[in-house]
Formats: structure tokens, C-alpha cells, sequence
């Protein structure tokens, strides 16, 4: 065993941490091994997140300065820091390993606020071509009706599915019918809808019968302390860190839970209170648990393979090498007692009792693709009712063949795109360059970048103009550190190595979108779906300028929002409600095709084609 060695800990503002009982403190000392990085023991201590960049020394996110015995820098500190910065302690905690006594200053940056979008704006009418537009059934439509009686225009539109799931297939739930053994209409019951992001987690609670959302809670995802990308998490979990990961993710869930419970009560107990009936204390109490958690139907949970495949405590070491096989793509149903299994350090307030919810509620994950495509693609899929596609043969007659190409860019990029009766997926890393690295939003460096790129400071290879190739580009309106690590109160930089993570980003989406064009067989793109958080906040005019979108899409590009929890919650009301056969859905998404791009013979070619910023257009559409 190594040296122990002091380690006094000085905060630049008061943070509290696990020695002093969650107390606010600026100054702590704490012993470690000499043999172990300064990052294990911050993470214990709560007095940092978390390795954003899986302890590669990338992000520049860890930054301390050694007021007293600061080790040598390492090779990896020298190519990231400033001389001078290394001179003053600057060094990096995911790779610096104290050798003696020490004093250390935690200066890392204040994390921007990243906007966790859970509105949906899907189309106001299905695409004619997957055969959706005139096949509502009259049981569809008594589904969709509010209980009012007036139409629910945006649930209409989702139950559009007739195409694929026939009368005989639909049980729907009556909204005038009242349960006898809850006593509850069921436009009183709900569906939990789990968008499982990488970087963020987004729950809603939403009427079973309407789609109303009842309540929302969103988090970051708190695994991101292993690292903002999927393969540092996936690493994380080779090296046993699994279940702790799980736990994460089980924490987040079960705390949206008690906010969805306890603000039911509320709501059922200024039922109660304001009741003319005039009923005891007694039946107000038994009301108010029926309004808790009682009156659940079901949870379905939407991420990609590896978060899927983490919540569920499976083996993901298949996911980081090749060929990259995931140990299962179905769908899966658990109930609430499987799903936290051996969870049994839960904080005290989110532990589940006899008034929450049971233990045998069910829960679904949504069904993946492939390793890189995963079930918030196939619940956006269903969203948009990209799955129901059976309606070329007008268009075909006529000479003309058209797709719907859909996008999904965050940590990872997604992209499908469907004509109708094949459907082609893929999905290249993006890194923090699209949803940010906790300096600047990933949408405003694709606006800033085409604003340099108007202003002639930045040219059409990606470089800066002096004096910001040098300095870089100070952004005044934000907090955080420039990617060399110089923390700064006014502002902070956006400089070359930024510039060249976006470059590389859009590249290979945008190689990847030539790709699926190319192999579907040069179809018309009709539409072009802009799904997440990237989506929703993006200026396509910027990712035009900028050659992330070809310039012949103009106009036809529609920012849809959350797909995956709007899938997530459609996908639980008509599987819970027996609307959609668990083996038909498996059908569906085991019809897609991925392609894997790395294999592909254009895709280095096309890869260096887009490097270069500017407009571009597709070669025959």
C-alpha cells in the first residue's frame, strides 16, 4: 500500500461535503494514497460532479491550483496548460497525483445551464406517404376526445397509427366510465414518461386518456460525474462501477416519483377539503393515498442501449468494442421491485412504502435498434409515426420516390431516415460539441460560429482570424473557463480547439445524413425532423452557414421537440392499454437497418468533404 499523504482541501466558495455532515465549509483536510489521482477524493467528499471527460484530462472541467506542495506536471497537463498556468499549480485532478502534503484550491468552472426541453411540437398532420392521414377509427378518435367533449388536436394526431394497429388490435379506455374498485375516473389515471438522456433525465406525468402533462421533473444525469459520453460511462461499469451507476439513474427516477406523488396528494386533498358532501377525516385521508400513486397504469423509459442496458444492470463491456453487440434489443417489462433491486443504500425520503405506489407496477424499456441506436429513437420513431409506412404506391407510379429524414443530435447523433417501406439508421459520436461541455450551449456555438464565419474572423478551414487564434474569441455574457483550463470571473473563451470539436461533430453527422441519403437510393427528402434539445433551440439558418445542414433542406426542416418522451408516453399508454402486441413493436424496430458508418467506403471520404465550414448541398436531391 502507497503513502498516506494530507490533502487540505480550499474551496473558492462554500460547499458542503460528506466529512462534515453536509455543513458549508471553505476549508477541509481530507488522506488519500499517494498512488491515487486527487480525483477519487473529491468525488467522495461531494466537492466536485464529477470527471466530465472519464478522467482523459479533455474538458479542462477539473481544474485545482496546488497552493503548497504541487507534484510535477505530467505530460498529458504540459499539452493542455499554459506555461505559466503550470508554473502558478494549475493542474488537472482526473490526472495529477499528489506525492506529499499538500494544499489544494478548487477553482473549476460554474457549469451553464443546459435548457432540458420536454415541449413536443410534432406535425399538425401525419406525412401521406407512410399512410396515416385518413385511417383514424372511431375508436382511435374516442381516445383522443378530452373530457369535455372537444377533440385533444395534438393526441389525435399521435393516435394516427391505424395503418399498423388495426380495430381488433385497439382497447381503449372510456373516459366516462368510472372504476369501481378505485372509485376514480379514468381521466384521473397517468402514465410516467422517462426520457433516459445521457447528459439530462426528463420525466412527465400525463393523463392516460387526454396526454395532458400533470407534472414534470427534470435532472441533469448524475452518472455524469464517470463522464459526459457514453463509452467513460461504459468504462466505468468494466471497472465496477455498475451498480453504482444504476443507482444513480434508480435516485433521479424515484425522486420524480415523490414529487409526482406528493403534488397528487395536494391536489386530491384540496379535493377533499372543499368536498360538499361533507365526508370524515377518515375517507379525505384513504382519497388522498387513491390520488397518490394508486391510480398509476404504467412507466415506460426511453434512452439509448448503454443507459438502457446500465438502468437494467447488464453487462455493457459488448458495447464499448466490437462489433459492438448488444446483450439484449427487445423490449423489456419489470416491475418497480426488479427495477431497484438491491438498491438498499436509497436516501430514507425516496424509499417506497405500503401508501406509494406498488412494488408490481409495471414498467417498460423501450426496445432498441442497435448499440448505437437506441430506444429513445424507436419511442421518437412511434412519436412521429415513422413505423407505419405503407402508402408508396401512388408515388411510385408517378416516377417520384420521397423519405422523411430524422435527426437527433446530442452527446450521440442519431439519424434515420425512412421512404416509406425500409427504414436506414446510424449514429456517429458528437461529444460535448452539440449539447456543450459547460462553458457555452452546444446551439450557440453553432450560432456563434456562423456569426465568425459571416464576420470573416473565422475562414472556411475552421481558423480563427489574430489576435483570436491566439486568445480566442471572449464571450462576455457567460461564466465558465476556456478549454485550456484559465478559470474567469467576466467570461470565458472560444477558441480553436472549440471550433475543431464542432468541425469534426457535423462532419461526421452530416457524412452520415449523405450516407443514409445515398444507400436509401437518392429519394426526395420531404421532411426533415429536428428531434431533442438540440433541435428544438437550433437556428437552421446558422447550421445551414455552417454545412451541418445541406442548404437544399431549407424549408423543409421542422424542430420537433422531445420525441422520446412524447414515444415514451405513447408507448406506455397503448402497450399498458393493450393497443399495441409487445411483439409487433419488437417487429417494427428489429426492421430497421443500421449502418455502421466506420465500415462504410464513403464515409472517410465524405468525413473530410464536410470538414470545412460553408454551405453545401446534397448531390442529386
Amino acid at each position: 500500500m502507497s503513502e498516506q499523504i494530507k490533502i487540505t482541501i480550499v474551496m473558492h466558495d462554500e460547499k458542503p461535503n460528506a466529512q462534515n455532515a453536509g455543513k458549508f465549509v471553505r476549508e477541509i483536510t481530507l488522506t488519500q494514497e499517494s498512488a491515487l489521482t486527487l480525483m477519487p477524493v473529491l468525488l467522495k467528499n461531494g466537492l466536485m460532479d464529477g470527471s466530465f471527460c472519464g478522467g482523459r484530462g479533455d474538458c479542462g472541467r477539473c481544474i485545482v491550483q496546488f497552493l503548497k506542495g504541487a507534484p510535477l506536471p505530467t505530460g498529458l497537463e504540459r499539452s493542455r496548460l499554459e506555461p505559466e498556468e503550470l508554473r502558478q499549480g494549475y493542474r488537472l485532478a482526473c490526472v495529477t497525483r499528489p506525492k506529499a502534503d499538500c494544499v489544494v484550491k478548487i477553482v473549476g468552472a460554474e457549469e451553464a445551464e443546459i435548457p432540458i426541453v420536454t415541449e413536443m411540437n410534432l406535425p399538425s398532420q401525419n406525412i401521406d406517404l407512410i399512410g396515416q392521414e385518413k385511417n383514424l377509427s372511431e375508436n382511435h378518435k374516442a381516445f383522443a376526445m378530452k373530457s369535455d367533449g372537444k377533440t385533444n388536436a395534438g393526441s389525435e394526431n399521435r393516435l394516427k397509427k391505424s395503418s399498423v394497429i388495426s380495430e381488433k388490435e385497439a382497447v381503449v379506455i372510456e373516459s366516462a366510465e368510472i372504476d369501481k374498485k378505485t372509485g376514480l375516473k379514468n381521466s384521473d389515471c397517468y402514465i410516467i414518461a422517462v426520457d433516459l438522456g445521457t447528459t439530462t433525465i426528463a420525466m412527465q406525468l400525463r393523463d392516460a386518456v387526454t396526454g395532458a402533462v400533470a407534472d414534470t421533473y427534470c435532472e441533469r444525469n448524475p452518472q455524469r460525474r464517470y463522464g459526459t459520453d457514453v463509452l467513460a460511462r461504459i468504462q466505468a461499469s468494466v471497472e465496477g462501477h455498475g451498480e453504482e451507476l444504476r443507482g444513480l439513474v434508480c435516485e433521479v427516477i424515484l425522486r420524480g416519483l415523490s414529487q409526482f406523488a406528493e403534488n397528487l396528494r395536494k391536489k386530491t386533498d384540496e379535493s377533499c377539503t372543499g368536498n360538499e358532501n361533507g365526508e370524515g377525516a377518515g375517507a379525505a385521508e384513504s382519497m388522498s393515498r387513491k390520488g397518490s400513486m394508486g391510480n398509476f397504469f404504467c412507466m415506460c423509459i426511453a434512452g439509448n442501449t448503454a443507459m438502457e442496458h446500465l438502468l437494467l444492470g447488464m453487462d455493457v463491456s459488448s458495447l464499448g468494442k466490437a462489433p459492438f453487440v448488444p446483450v439484449e434489443k427487445g423490449l423489456q417489462k419489470v416491475t418497480l421491485a426488479r427495477l431497484f433491486e438491491g438498491l438498499e443504500n436509497l436516501p430514507e425520503n425516496l424509499r417506497i412504502t405500503d401508501e406509494g405506489i406498488s412494488l408490481d407496477f409495471p414498467i417498460y424499456i423501450a426496445p432498441c435498434i442497435s448499440a448505437f441506436v437506441g430506444g429513445d429513437i424507436v419511442a421518437g420513431f412511434y412519436a412521429l409515426g415513422l413505423f407505419a409506412a405503407e402508402a408508396l404506391g401512388d408515388r411510385e407510379r408517378a416516377g417520384k420516390r420521397r423519405a422523411v429524414l430524422m435527426i437527433d443530435l446530442g452527446t450521440n447523433g442519431e439519424m434515420a431516415i425512412t421512404d416509406g417501406r425500409r427504414m436506414l439508421v446510424t449514429a456517429t459520436a458528437a461529444g460535448p460539441a452539440f449539447e456543450g461541455d459547460g462553458t457555452m450551449v452546444g446551439t450557440d456555438r453553432i450560432a456563434l460560429t456562423a456569426q465568425l464565419l459571416k464576420r470573416g474572423i473565422l475562414d472556411e478551414t475552421g481558423l480563427l482570424a489574430e489576435p483570436y487564434f491566439t486568445e480566442g474569441v471572449k464571450i462576455e455574457s457567460a461564466k465558465g473557463t476556456a478549454a485550456a483550463g484559465r478559470y474567469e470571473e467576466n467570461g470565458c473563451y472560444f477558441i480553436q480547439q472549440d471550433i475543431r470539436a464542432l468541425q469534426m461533430a457535423k462532419a461526421a453527422v452530416r457524412a452520415g445524413v449523405e450516407i443514409l441519403w445515398e444507400e436509401m437510393g437518392y429519394p426526395e427528402i420531404e421532411k426533415v425532423f429536428l428531434a431533442g434539445g438540440f433541435g428544438y433551440y437550433l437556428d437552421v439558418e446558422a447550421a445551414v452557414a455552417i454545412g451541418l445542414l445541406p442548404a437544399d433542406m431549407r424549408g423543409r426542416v421542422r424542430a420537433v421537440g422531445n420525441t422520446a418522451l412524447a414515444g415514451a408516453y405513447e408507448l406506455g399508454r397503448d402497450l399498458c392499454g393493450n393497443r399495441l402486441d409487445a411483439a409487433l413493436l419488437e417487429k417494427w424496430s428489429g426492421q430497421a437497418e443500421s449502418i455502421n458508418l466506420a465500415k462504410t467506403e464513403r464515409f472517410e471520404e465524405l468525413y473530410l468533404k464536410y470538414m470545412g465550414l460553408g454551405e453545401n448541398e446534397t448531390g442529386r436531391v
